[in-house]
């Protein structure tokens, strides 16, 4: 499945670009320095290429923070799968008509001979060419044979440096043709977006692990004993624990009084023979010896058909005092909707909890519509400011709203947002929602 997608950031493409320009100017007035052509004299040719090799430098500094700070670094990492493919692609099936090894997604944009090229290019020819300009720049020597030769030495190496940067401007802009629309892949690194391949099972696996690193909503997992494998950052913080490490390993026990502990257990047992709990109030103990409430999932995990697990989330719901009591034992048949919306107000995935909440029969109904078609009109406004302030990098933690029913119907759920990012840059908002219908608020 193709989809138009926002695959390149601005920093890189403002890198790419006048990275482009940089070493296209370095190899004009470097070649001039060696007498191939004369353009603009030698002085001003060694005087241009000295400030332009600083400009590079400083470029390459911001370049690699960038990298590692957005984690763009690991699409470089080489890898032998599909390399002799995509060879033999490059070498006679692009001549022949062949169908392209690779494809680009999201999550992967060269293939294995470009990560091969391109980390080449990063790792090898730069730091080659940086070093010996550095050394050719500021070396001093007195008259002698030998540092001469030396100096000669590190010029050859520049040199050669230089006709391997030409050469893998060929190779890029040949790469570049083998595309399957090269001029969409040249106008996307101006705008940014790309027609690219995109799975959807992979992109919905995606989004929901993001949801469980970054949602409000507790998410843990738990092994056949009741002792924790895993729990997100909003776990800890609704348990007042500030290190993973006192909860990884340790018996679930450790989160529960006595009194409550006993009740949970029979849930467990359930789970482990298949069932899934949903929405079931129950009291936490925290770090600090601290109590809260919340709405608590439970569902199996799997490996082979086989349970070796439970997992689930829980949402707080210990702040919203307008809330009676009998909440805790009317929402029992609720189940947690998932929800993501792009930062245009428009729906982008959903689940299947939430399509019933909502009285929809299929995603093709609301993916691609704006969220106001699930709000009363009195309502859009209030919804509209909440999300104002998740664009700004809020989280909104459980509120209780109303909602609009496909059937016209209204219904009532608690509601939790926070943002999406890509990199650093908020580009939606996405959250779960349970089902209250039924209480008297």
């Amino acid at each position: 499945m193709k989809k138009r997608t926002y695959i390149y950031r601005g920093f890189e493409r403002f890198w790419h670009w006048t990275q482009s320009l940089l070493i296209i100017l370095l190899a004009v007035t470097g070649f001039e320095i060696h007498s191939t052509f004369e353009l603009i004299g030698y002085e001003k040719a060694v005087m241009f290429h000295d400030i332009l090799a600083w400009a590079f430098i400083v470029l390459i500094v911001f370049t690699i923070f960038w990298h590692f700070a957005t984690g763009a670094w690991k699409q470089y990492i080489p890898t032998t799968k599909m390399v002799t493919a995509q060879f033999k692609y490059y070498i006679s099936g692009i001549f022949s008509g062949a169908e392209h090894p690779t494809h680009k997604t999201v999550y992967n944009k060269f293939n294995p001979i470009q990560r091969l090229t391109y980390l080449a290019f990063k790792i090898l020819i730069i730091p080659v060419m940086v070093g010996t300009g550095l050394v050719y720049m500021y070396y001093m020597y007195p008259d002698s044979v030998v540092q001469v030769g030396r100096l000669e030495f590190f010029a050859l190496m520049h040199t050669f440096g230089a006709f391997l940067l030409i050469v893998f401007l060929i190779v890029h802009l040949y790469l570049l043709t083998t595309n399957d629309n090269p001029v969409e892949s040249l106008s996307a690194m101006v705008t940014g977006w790309e027609e690219v391949d995109v799975d959807p099972e992979e992109e919905h696996k995606e989004h929901m692990q993001y949801a469980v690193d970054k949602s409000i909503a507790g998410y843990y997992r738990l092994d056949l004993d009741g002792n924790f494998i895993d729990v997100n950052k909003a776990w800890l913080e609704l348990y007042k624990c500030n290190d993973i490490n006192k909860i990884v390993g340790k018996h679930i026990s450790i989160v529960r009084t006595d009194e409550h502990m006993k009740a949970l257990q029979e849930l467990i047992d359930r789970v482990k023979q298949g069932e899934s709990i949903r929405g079931i109030p129950s009291v936490r103990k925290c770090f600090d010896g601290s109590e809260g409430k919340h709405i608590l999932t439970i569902s199996p995990t799997y490996e082979d058909d086989k349970i070796i697990g439970v997992e689930g989330f829980i949402i707080d719901i210990s702040d919203i005092s307008d809330v009676q009591e009998q909440m805790y034992h009317s929402v029992r048949n609720s189940d947690a909707g998932y929800y993501r919306i792009g930062e245009n107000g428009y729906l982008r995935d959903v689940n299947e909890a939430w399509l019933k909440m909502y009285k929809y029969d299929s995603k093709e109904e609301v993916i691609g519509k704006h969220y106001s078609v699930t709000r009363t009109r009195e309502e859009v406004q209030v919804l509209k400011d909440k999300f104002n302030r998740i664009l700004n990098g809020e989280s909104v933690p459980s509120q209780l709203v109303n909602r609009k029913c496909k059937d016209g119907s209204i219904g009532k759920h608690i509601l939790s947002i926070n943002p999406v990012y890509d990199g650093i840059d908020i580009v939606g908002m996405e959250g779960f929602i349970l089902d209250i219908t039924n209480l008297k608020v």
